[in-house]
Order: structure tokens, then C-alpha cells, then sequence
């Protein structure tokens, strides 16, 4: 009996939800639903539809220098998307006045360039991570 499923590669990817902090207050980019990171409920179907928009897939083979996608996986799941099946392996970054920080990385984003990862400055005369600017559109395909 021939199976029927096709066994398609493992992408090698994070992806990451852009977050605003406006007026003391959190809500997906392109949103205005509120969220509370630390709830661990699962999101109800508007804000998840919100989370979902918001998301950056950040691939390994859009040309990141070594590391960048090891540090992105540094940074912790909230509880809030743990408790979704859609969210639980998804990083977030919350952008103040276009910036945020995603561990030692800084991020910014636009509505209209989408998500730019700044690399942090060379540790030392053989680091050359920091000679790279990452831009990303803001959803996820790219």
C-alpha cells in the first residue's frame, strides 16, 4: 500500500510576534487587541487571529550570519502562547517607539519596512556579525 504522505524538510526557522507598547498597554502589531503574556490561557480566536498576523518567520536561509537564529531561541515562550497549539514554540519581541529587544539583539520595526534585526557590535577584530543588517517583511511568508 502506498503512503500517502509526502515527508517535506524540516525548515530551520523561529518565528517571532511583534508586539506594541502603547499607553501602559500590549497589543499585536496591526492590532488592537490587549494581551497579558503572562495569562496562561489560551488566546481567544480574535486575538490569536491578531497574534498570527503579527508574526515574522525568521529563516536560516535568508542569509543570517552564524548565531542569530541561536539567539532568537534564547528568548523564552510567554505562557500566553504556551497554552496555544498555534503559538507554543513562538518568541516574542515588544516594540516600544519602533525598537524592542529579542535577548542581546535589537530589533525594530515599521509598518511599513516590516521587522530589522540590528546585530550586536563585534565582540572582538574576528566577530563579523555586526557588518549585517537583517530586514524582514512583516508577515510571514515572506
Amino acid at each position: 500500500m502506498a503512503d500517502d504522505y509526502v515527508s517535506l524538510p524540516c525548515e530551520d526557522a523561529v518565528d517571532i510576534v511583534v508586539l506594541r507598547a502603547e499607553g501602559g498597554h500590549t497589543i499585536p502589531v496591526g492590532g488592537n487587541t490587549l494581551i497579558d503574556l503572562d495569562n496562561d490561557t489560551e488566546p481567544t480566536d480574535g486575538l490569536l487571529t491578531e497574534l498570527l498576523a503579527a508574526t515574522v518567520r525568521i529563516r536560516a536561509d535568508e542569509g543570517l550570519p552564524p548565531g542569530v537564529l541561536a539567539a532568537l531561541r534564547e528568548a523564552p515562550v510567554p505562557a500566553a502562547f504556551c497554552a496555544s497549539p498555534w503559538l507554543d514554540a513562538s518568541r516574542v519581541v515588544t516594540v516600544r517607539n519602533g525598537v524592542g529587544h529579542l535577548g542581546r539583539l535589537t530589533v525594530r520595526y515599521s509598518d511599513q519596512t516590516g521587522l530589522r534585526i540590528d546585530l550586536p557590535e563585534a565582540d572582538s577584530e574576528t566577530d563579523h556579525d555586526a557588518d549585517y543588517d537583517l530586514d524582514f517583511p512583516d508577515d510571514e511568508n515572506g
